[in-house]
């Protein structure tokens, strides 16, 4: 369909704590001369904390002045963490799969698990900490398939959620279960206040796996 004057299709949201590295500041300049044709534009900053630079993104710098500054003129929020690894097809196999939010997937640590998870407080009573997938239980998946929730490192998601939704649209949830205390991350609230309000989850793309670059000092 024709875009209004100053409407895209993405938004492509580069949250920055502190640096990008070397090695990946050639898919950003990639992904710059790639906006024209996608029909998207890149939002970053640096400096602040999760939650308050996602909030930031999302609105375009609107905050409570402005909430839906950013989301009434564009379709779709993509997220790309600054130490996430990707290339051309994976971010159209991101942005061709047709749901209003879906993910790919990357490994938390080395030798770890993934960031996606589904939310069993009795198994986490038991264990004191959620049930995370595994990569070889997600390439065993022959379908895209539904979590509770994603980290954001690799993520679509349809301005009409966040339309739904009331500001600050990223939060911190601190949640009591049996004899623990839950701190769950801005992205995970994110996803459980999607599905407690409109019951959508997640769907991870399980081809889809993203590089997780983790520089460490030996």
């Amino acid at each position: 369909y024709l875009y209004k004057r100053g409407y895209m299709k993405y938004a492509f949201c580069i949250p920055i704590y502190n640096t990008i590295s070397g090695h990946l500041l050639p898919q950003f300049l990639n992904l710059q001369e790639w906006c024209p044709q996608l029909d998207g534009k890149i939002y970053t900053i640096l400096g602040k904390t999760h939650v308050d630079a996602r909030n930031w993104l999302c609105t375009d710098g609107g905050g409570f002045f402005n909430p839906r500054k950013l989301i009434d003129k564009v379709d779709y929020l993509v997220w790309i963490d600054s130490d996430q690894s990707f290339n051309y097809q994976q971010l159209i196999t991101l942005l061709e799969f047709d749901s209003p939010f879906c993910s790919g997937w990357y490994i938390k640590t080395l030798g770890g698990t993934a960031m996606i998870a589904d939310w069993n407080e009795e198994d986490f009573k038991k264990q004191g900490y959620m049930n995370f997938w595994t990569e070889s239980k997600i390439r065993a998946q022959k379908e895209p398939f539904e979590v509770d929730y994603c980290g954001f490192g690799f993520t679509k998601v349809s301005t009409e959620i966040l339309k739904q939704m009331e500001y600050p649209y990223f939060r911190q949830r601190m949640v009591d279960i049996g004899k623990y205390t839950e701190n769950c991350s801005e992205d995970v609230t994110f996803c459980l206040d999607v599905k407690d309000k409109l019951g959508i989850k997640p769907t991870i793309l399980p081809q889809l796996k993203i590089n997780h670059l983790k520089e460490i000092y030996i």
